[in-house]
């Protein structure tokens, strides 16, 4: 007893060191390339972007080595993803957990670089943190919730495209990643379930009924129909929707840090991927509104026979390929450059300021972090 003990202490503290290591290394880097290679951004931007998709995915390659110690594993069915990697798709994925983020960086690690030319649309909350710094500079799009009016939306809708034109048109980005439930199962659902009740539209227990704005402003701006919108043709149109589904065993969503944690006991999740072509999904807002809902009955229903039965589709399921060599070398590359950049670059700037006022900024940006956070939820209460 005493020995297991002792084991689960170790792993405790041996995987806590690692996953503040990766944070610790991986994020100042990604900061202070794009701060000396800004000069490039200017001169040669297409360079620049390349440059940043392997640098994105080596931070989530960092993330996902965090799962890959764990020995979390995924089984993935349905429609194959190979052919539509390197074109530009639409990913819609129901929402249940911080653990949903890890999942679909395990799941997209090893297929090439579509991480590195991803998009987040991802809450606003997140902006502060430090990941959200990695995020802003890779050009996600940090979404503001709640919305409770008809102008707040509208607000935020035309910022979403303002960002479509300006950002991921311009900084080689492939692939969008949208929660159109809004939020986490636990949190949206009973609100959902009152709303469905309250216009006779379905009540779901596994999914949320999906929202609509941010898929149609994304698909208006980046798959206009023909002499409808402005759409500039040296940019190349999103060709596809892939609906992923995420169903963890017994309908037991973890954290992320419960799944990072979990001392590889955790069972196999498993994912279930469809591919629309763009063309057959309507585009009038009645129309795309009843094709997304019956996206989501259909994964109620999925998820249901899940539950039940293990199986989440009638196709066979396969264990994912993992690239855990890749994942640990992005390690080790964040890690050597941050020695590096330690002697040569924050050592001689850090010294040109006294350490009162270094911590002194730090304790005023957690100020305005916590101030922040609470303000956020408050926001949220009823």
């Amino acid at each position: 007893m005493e020995d297991q003990w002792l084991i689960a202490a170790i792993y405790y503290i041996v995987k806590s060191a690692y996953f503040l290591y990766t944070q610790c290394v991986g994020v100042p880097v990604y900061v202070t390339f794009h701060i000396l290679l800004l000069p490039l951004r200017f001169v040669r931007p297409r360079l620049f972007w390349t440059i940043d998709a392997h640098l994105f995915k080596a931070v989530l390659g960092g993330v996902t080595s965090w799962f890959y110690t764990d020995g979390v594993v995924l089984k993935e069915s349905g429609d194959s993803l190979k052919d539509i990697l390197d074109d530009k798709a639409l990913l819609l994925c129901n929402h249940q957990s911080t653990a949903d983020i890890g999942v679909i960086m395990q799941s997209l690690h090893p297929k090439g670089m579509v991480t590195g030319h991803m998009t987040w649309v991802m809450d606003h909350v997140f902006r502060l943190t430090h990941f959200g710094w990695v995020s802003h500079l890779h050009g996600d799009f940090f979404l503001k919730q709640p919305c409770r009016t008809v102008s707040e939306r509208t607000k935020q809708m035309k910022k979403l495209k303002t960002h479509l034109k300006n950002i991921y048109l311009k900084t080689l980005k492939k692939w969008i990643v949208v929660f159109p439930e809004g939020g986490f199962l636990s949190t949206r659902k009973p609100g959902n379930q009152r709303y469905a009740k309250k216009h006779g539209l379905p009540v779901l227990e596994n999914v949320c009924l999906p929202r609509l704005g941010v898929t149609k402003t994304i698909l208006d701006e980046l798959a206009p129909k023909e002499g409808l919108y402005d759409f500039n043709d040296n940019h190349e149109k999103l060709n596809w929707i892939i609906d992923m589904t995420i169903a963890y065993p017994r309908g037991e969503a973890p954290n992320a840090l419960t799944l990072m944690f979990s001392m590889g006991k955790f069972p196999p999740i498993h994912i279930h991927f469809r591919v629309f072509d763009i063309q057959s999904v309507p585009r009038d807002e009645n129309g795309l509104t009843k094709w997304m809902y019956d996206r989501y009955v259909e994964k109620e229903a999925m998820l249901d026979h899940f539950y039940k039965t293990g199986m989440l589709a009638n196709d066979g399921m396969e264990t994912q390929d993992t690239d855990k060599i890749s994942c640990f070398l992005y390690v080790l590359f964040y890690s050597i450059w941050m020695w590096w950049l330690f002697i040569f670059v924050y050592t001689p700037i850090f010294s040109l300021f006294s350490w009162k006022l270094i911590f002194g900024i730090i304790f005023c940006y957690v100020l305005y972090f916590i101030y922040d956070f609470i303000k956020y939820f408050r926001d949220f209460s009823p």
